[in-house]
């Protein structure tokens, strides 16, 4: 019995001794996703003139804010190539002749990238949507037209405004009231009369209105310069409209309308207004 007993267990011991281990647990490699480009080159004709990066675009600048300022104009850019993530860069072909009404801008992307975009000045400084837009950026060109002689209407090579901070200020009889930024972009918009593509602004007396002013009898309208046009209620009917629309450039532009058979012709025009001021 002990012999037996024996036997077992050194038969045992043998099974135990002659099975395999289980196989060590293989590594398995774990790539991580790539990085999306944080930094953007910008050129002019082939010239590198900045490098933003994503803390810059966090404040939504416009494209011609950041290149010199003898590159600004927007009618003089014949073409715009944007290089992201794709095979092939997107090139925009005489986009200030297609997207006439609509400011350049760059702005947070998703998931910290960079991103491009035109859009129409009112949804740029709501920071809103845009009209064309292209995510992960990492270099633009811009191509100008070699003779120059486009973008006459433009802001002139100088400061760039962000229509965010576009102001008008309502002079009353009694008391001065200041539209800007958020209060003046919230006001619903029509479009220009005629059409005009794109372009949206508001009538005259819908921005007194916001202010407070429900009736006039003579305005005066002042641009940035100190330039001035007289508007009186009694050259207002169907056939006249006041109209300020917020340009590309990101001034307020007050043009006088009137029509002319079936179409509408401009018989006033005044630049960067930034103030109305109610005289009667």
């Amino acid at each position: 019995m002990r012999e037996l007993t024996l036997l077992i267990l050194v038969a045992l011991a043998g099974c135990g001794g002659s099975k395999d281990a289980p196989p060590a647990p293989q590594a398995t490699q774990v790539t991580a996703p790539p990085q999306r480009a944080t930094e953007l080159k910008i050129f002019v004709d082939d010239t590198e003139v900045a490098t933003i990066d994503a803390a810059k675009v966090a404040g939504w600048p416009r494209l011609d804010s950041l290149i010199p300022e003898a590159a600004r104009r927007l009618g003089t850019w014949q073409a715009i190539s944007i290089r992201s993530g794709k095979p092939a860069p997107i090139e925009l072909a005489r986009p200030f002749e297609t997207y006439r009404d609509f400011a350049p801008a760059l702005y947070p992307g998703q998931g910290g990238a960079i991103a491009f975009g035109l859009f129409d000045p009112v949804e740029l400084g709501k920071r809103g949507k845009p009209a064309v837009y292209e995510e992960g950026v990492t270099e633009l060109r811009i191509k100008l037209d070699a003779n120059g002689a486009r973008g006459g209407n433009d802001h002139g090579g100088g400061e760039v405004v962000d229509p965010a901070n576009v102001s008008l200020a309502i002079k009353g009889p009694k008391r001065e009231t200041k539209l800007s930024g958020e209060k003046l972009l919230s006001l619903p918009r029509e479009p220009m009369p005629g059409g005009g593509g794109d372009a949206k602004g508001w009538r005259v007396p819908q921005l007194l209105e916001a202010a407070g002013v429900t009736s006039f009898k003579k305005l005066r309208l002042f641009d940035a310069s100190g330039m001035s046009l007289t508007l009186e209620q009694a050259e207002l009917d169907d056939n006249t409209v006041p109209f300020v629309k917020l340009n590309r450039q990101g001034a307020l532009r007050y043009r006088l309308y009137k029509r002319a058979g079936t179409g509408w012709q401009g018989a006033a025009d005044l630049r960067n207004v930034v103030t109305i001021e109610v005289l009667d």
